[in-house]
């Protein structure tokens, strides 16, 4: 009897185990979701001296365990955008910049911010500015120094480089002459110093010439003065003439005819006095245009020239061979052109 109490009693006590509590709830434990990501906040600071920069990010990343993993600045004058922390930055000129950074974090979320920067440029240093005007009538310049200065910057001395190698003055205005024989260009070279030393040059260039060559007429003589060394060449351009031999004459320093049969030479045919050669400077060229025949006719009139223009577009000799008849003198029986070239 005892023996089976025991058992018994065992099986009693394993069950009660088992079943300890069996009508009550059940315990069940849940994790909670993690926070949604917040973009990082993008701020910056900068210190400007003059042109030059230094950008400074003081941007933030709220969420635990987030950070901030790239940026990337713009400044706002066209020059390429950067990614490095603390960047600095030269602006190339005074103005207000918009200078924007971008900053992205771990979730590959973005925030940007743009402030708008004004630089200026550093001060001048002071110093000198050449300039000056020039007139000149023929071969006589005057020339007339125009330079400014700086504030802080006084004039000391200056210097003309006249650029035909003749000796620098330093007057103002300075007058000079130039030696040439024919159409020149010159450069001339201002140079001004400063009490400090600083220099500064102006150039310019002048065209100096001899006074015009001219050509003047006296009934039918004419005289070319060529100032300058020159070729000639003498053109009929029209004629109304009925004449035999009206003739274009060179008389001196040389003798040569130009045309010896004006009324029915070439129209038009440019024709080199002295066979294309160059006169020299100061040359007195006398031309003459000589009157030829008209059958059954006497002169009427003294044969006359009347002259235009100048030495840049040539004369123009209207000739009237002085034959009578109605309308006369008119002056067209021979046009001819006087071209005197450097």
């Amino acid at each position: 009897m005892m023996r089976s109490w025991w058992r018994f009693g065992v099986i009693a006590v394993a069950m009660a185990a088992t079943s300890c509590g069996g009508g009550g709830d059940s315990i069940t434990t849940t994790t909670p979701p993690p926070p949604a990501n917040r973009a990082p906040s993008a701020n910056f600071a900068f210190s400007c001296a003059d042109l030059a920069c230094t950008f400074t990010s003081t941007s933030t990343d709220q969420d635990v365990g987030d950070a901030i993993v790239s940026q990337s600045w713009t400044f706002g004058d066209a020059s390429a955008a950067v990614s490095t922390n603390n960047p600095p930055h030269a602006f190339t000129a005074a103005g207000a910049y918009s200078v924007a950074l971008t900053v992205v974090d771990r979730s590959g979320a973005t925030n940007s911010i743009s402030r708008q920067v004004s630089v200026t440029a550093p001060p001048v240093p002071a110093a000198p500015r050449a300039g000056f005007t020039a007139s000149c009538q023929s071969l006589d310049c005057s020339f007339t120094d125009t330079s400014t200065y700086d504030a802080g910057s006084v004039f000391q001395s200056r210097r003309w480089d006249f650029g035909d190698g003749t000796a620098n003055v330093t007057t103002s205005p300075a007058a000079h002459r130039y030696g040439a024989t024919a159409l020149t260009t010159y450069s001339v070279k201002l140079t001004v110093t400063d009490t400090a030393g600083k220099t500064s040059s102006s150039v310019q260039t002048i065209v100096a010439a001899p006074p015009a060559s001219t050509l003047n007429c006296t009934g039918g003589s004419c005289v070319l003065n060529l100032t300058t060394a020159s070729r000639v060449t003498a053109t009929i351009v029209s004629r109304e003439c009925s004449a035999r031999n009206n003739q274009v004459v060179i008389t001196a320093p040389i003798t040569e005819t130009a045309f010896a049969d004006g009324c029915y030479d070439p129209v038009g045919v440019a024709v080199p006095v002295n066979g294309g050669a160059v006169f020299a400077a100061n040359t007195m060229l006398q031309v003459e245009v000589r009157s030829g025949t008209f059958a059954a006719s006497t002169l009427v009139f003294a044969p006359s020239i009347r002259v235009s223009g100048n030495f840049a577009i040539g004369w123009t000799l209207t000739f009237d061979d002085g034959f009578g008849g109605p309308g006369e003198p008119d002056f067209n029986d021979l046009v001819i052109l006087i071209k005197a070239a450097p």
